[in-house]
C-alpha cells in the first residue's frame, strides 16, 4: 500500500504541473489584453502610454517563463495577486467561493448517496418488475436532463407556485437544498445504472451459490455479502463525479443565484483575469485527482483481491 500511494502522489504531482502549464498558457494565449480591460474600465478611450502604464505595473511586460514561476510561487506562499473581477485578494476569493461550493457539492453527495444505494438495490431484488422497469425510464430521462432546465423546473414549482423556497438563496442549509438536489439528479440516475448492473453480475457468482446453499435469505445475501463486492466501480464513478460536481456547478450556481468557485471562475474568464483563471483551473484539477485517488484507496479496502491481482500481473 505505501509503495501504491508514492506511486499516486508521484503522478498527482505530474498532472498539476501539466495542468498548470496549459492553463496559463492557454489563458495567456487567448488573445485578450488584461491591462487593456482594466484601461477601459477606468477610461472610455484610454491611451497607448495608459494601456502600457497598467501592464507594467501588473508585470504583463515580463517574458511569459517568468510571470510562470511568479504565478507558480504565489501558489505555495498564498500571494496571487488581486482579482480583477472581485478587487479582492485572489486567495480570499478562494476562500469564500470555494466554501460555498463545498457546501453545495457536500449536500448533493448526501442526495447521490440517498437515492443511488436504495434504489439500486431495489431495483436488482425485483429485476425485471415494475419497480424496475419505471426507475429505468425516470434514470434514462434524469441523465439526458440539463441540469439549469431542472433548476429552473424547481424554482417554479417549489418557489413560485408552492413557495416553500425563496427564488433567492436563503441563508444556511435551506438555501441548498434545491440546487443540490439539481446538480446530484444526473449524476444520481447514471450511478443507479452503474450500480444496478454490478449488482446483477455479482448475483451470479460462486459465493452467491454457496450463500444460498447454506439457507440465507436473499436480502441479506444482497446487502452482506454482494453490496459490498459491487461497489468499486461505483465508487470509481461516484468519486470521477465529484470533480464533475465542482467544475458543472457554474450552471446550476448561476441558475439559484449563487456565488461559487464556478460562477468565479466565469466572471474570471470574462474579464480576461488570466491569474484568478489559472488559480481556478489549478485548484478543481487538484480536487479531481485527489477524488480519484481517493477511489483507489477505498477500493483497495472494500476488496484488498484487487492490489494482489495487480501485483501478480
Amino acid at each position: 500500500m505505501k509503495k501504491y500511494i508514492g506511486k499516486r502522489i508521484i503522478s498527482f504531482l505530474i498532472v498539476l504541473v501539466g495542468v498548470s502549464v496549459l492553463s496559463f498558457l492557454l489563458i495567456a494565449w487567448s488573445g485578450k489584453d488584461p491591462a487593456e480591460i482594466i484601461a477601459h474600465r477606468g477610461v472610455s478611450n484610454p491611451t497607448p502610454e495608459q494601456i502600457e502604464m497598467i501592464r507594467v505595473e501588473m508585470g504583463l511586460d515580463q517574458p511569459l517563463p517568468v510571470r510562470y514561476i511568479q504565478w507558480l510561487s504565489g501558489m505555495f506562499t498564498g500571494e496571487l495577486g488581486t482579482s480583477l473581477t472581485t478587487h479582492q485578494p485572489i486567495v480570499k476569493d478562494l476562500h469564500k467561493y470555494l466554501a460555498t461550493t463545498t457546501s453545495l457539492v457536500g449536500m448533493a453527495i448526501l442526495w447521490i448517496i440517498v437515492l443511488t444505494v436504495p434504489i439500486s438495490l431495489l431495483c436488482a431484488r425485483k429485476r425485471n418488475r415494475l419497480f424496475d422497469q419505471v426507475t429505468r425510464g425516470i434514470t434514462i430521462c434524469g441523465i439526458c436532463v440539463p441540469t439549469f432546465w431542472l433548476g429552473f423546473l424547481l424554482l417554479l414549482f417549489f418557489a413560485v407556485h408552492l413557495k416553500w423556497f425563496s427564488v433567492l438563496p436563503s441563508p444556511g442549509w435551506k438555501g441548498f437544498l434545491l440546487p443540490s438536489f439539481a446538480l446530484a439528479v444526473p449524476s444520481s440516475c447514471s450511478l443507479i445504472r452503474i450500480m444496478r448492473s454490478s449488482l446483477l453480475a455479482e448475483l451470479s457468482s460462486d459465493y452467491v451459490r454457496f450463500a444460498k446453499a447454506r439457507g440465507l435469505s436473499a436480502n441479506r445475501i444482497l446487502v452482506c455479502h454482494i453490496l459490498r463486492n459491487a461497489l468499486p466501480p461505483v465508487v470509481t464513478i461516484f468519486f470521477q463525479q465529484f470533480g464533475f460536481l465542482i467544475a458543472g456547478g457554474a450552471v446550476v450556481e448561476s441558475v439559484f443565484s449563487i456565488k461559487g468557485i464556478g460562477t468565479y471562475l466565469v466572471d474570471s474568464v470574462v474579464a480576461a483575469d488570466t491569474i484568478s483563471v489559472s488559480t481556478c483551473i489549478v485548484v478543481i484539477a487538484a480536487i479531481f485527482v485527489v477524488a480519484n485517488f481517493m477511489a483507489d484507496i477505498i477500493n483497495r479496502l472494500l476488496c484488498p483481491w484487487m492490489g494482489r491481482e495487480e501485483n501478480d500481473t
